[in-house]
């Protein structure tokens, strides 16, 4: 278990460097490669550039330029190319960890409620206890959120980019999965600490992690991974495509709305102007992503929690959990915690696009 764990984590790794060095290093051999050819004036003749030998130190390394003739300078290395990548989601990237980090804080007592549901605790209204795990949930949520949501505008824009012909539809699902699979590695651990303190397993996040270190190594912390791939994945797609194309269409309507009360003159002069939504426009927008993607979702959630709370009771197997779960409780078990749930995902998927909507609209403007 904990080699497939370490494997599985490096492979993550190696998904989202990969990823972005691809992009990078792309898009520095097209720059490569544009060069500018005047037309043969009087006035404008063509520069010739000559070729510059390459150095005996450089020599072993430099490659043929194919229109110069001459010896260029090899490809940038990964870590500039990585860095280069990264710079270009940037805003994203700080849109995304200032909007999870909001939600998170505002939602966490329901989140909270909602795991104590499922796992039957006792008392799973009380307030003791109700922000248990938060700096657990705070240290992965927003590396998470990062990840994924940085990541799904880079593969994003290489999908798009590359496939053209590609229906944006079909390249915001892709993205989305792309997206999550990269940031999941991260958020595992950090979620098995949350939710063993939410349903009071452990005092503190210190006794939490040492007792899971020495009792069930790296792997305890992986412990209802392949069941959060599972949930978040769908959850991811249904969420974001949902989100994007309501967003796409909404700023069409509204645009053709806006278009219809101005003269000829105005709207040539705001026909290039783009429009972006308002506060309120972005939490419904939101709020129904968020209620989509987890009425979609609610089963694995239940089977997810069960695992990394008490996975030993049901033999390590989500299918062993899930045959449990229904014999006991029937279709109400596998959809137990909902009402917690929608609660909770609804304000804060609203919340997080309001606040990720707002960051990028800001950091474009001090751009």
């Amino acid at each position: 278990m904990k080699i497939v764990s370490l494997a599985q984590l490096n492979l993550f790794k190696i998904l989202l460097f990969g990823a972005l060095v691809s992009c990078a290093q792309g898009d520095q051999q097209q720059k490569k490669l544009q060069f500018r050819f005047l037309s043969p004036t009087k006035t404008s003749p063509i520069k010739v550039i000559p070729s510059i030998p390459a150095t005996k130190k450089d020599s072993k390394h430099a490659t043929a330029h194919p229109l110069r003739g001459g010896n260029v300078v090899p490809m940038i290395g990964p870590i500039q190319s990585f860095l280069s990548a990264l710079g270009e989601v940037k805003s994203h990237l700080a849109a995304a960890a200032v909007a999870r980090g909001s939600s998170f804080l505002a939602c966490y007592p329901i989140d909270t409620i909602k795991t104590r549901i499922q796992t039957r605790t006792s008392n799973p209204f009380g307030i003791a206890g109700l922000y248990g795990g938060i700096g657990s949930g705070l240290f992965g949520q927003i590396p998470y959120a990062v990840l994924t949501f940085g990541s799904y505008e880079q593969y994003k824009r290489m999908l798009r980019k590359r496939f053209p012909e590609m229906k944006p539809v079909f390249a915001y699902a892709i993205a989305a999965v792309l997206g999550d699979v990269t940031g999941s590695g991260w958020l595992c651990p950090a979620e098995v600490v949350k939710q063993k303190l939410q349903a009071n397993v452990f005092e503190s996040t210190g006794q939490a992690v040492s007792q899971i270190w020495f009792q069930e190594g790296v792997g305890g912390f992986y412990r209802g991974y392949w069941n959060s791939l599972m949930r978040d994945v769908p959850f991811r797609v249904a969420q974001l495509t949902t989100y994007e194309v309501a967003k796409n269409f909404y700023l069409r309507f509204k645009r053709s709305q806006r278009f219809h009360r101005m003269s000829w003159e105005t709207r040539t002069r705001q026909s290039s102007v783009n429009l972006e939504l308002s506060p309120v426009e972005s939490a419904v927008l939101g709020g129904v992503a968020g209620c989509i993607s987890t009425l979609i979702t609610q089963p694995m959630d239940v089977i997810r929690t069960l695992m990394m709370t008490n996975s030993a009771a049901y033999g390590n197997s989500m299918v062993i959990c899930l045959k449990n779960v229904l014999h006991h409780n029937g279709i109400r078990g596998i959809y137990s915690g909902l009402v917690p749930r929608l609660a909770y995902v609804a304000p804060s998927v609203a919340i997080f696009f309001i606040v990720y909507e707002m960051t990028q609209q800001k950091l474009k403007q001090w751009e």
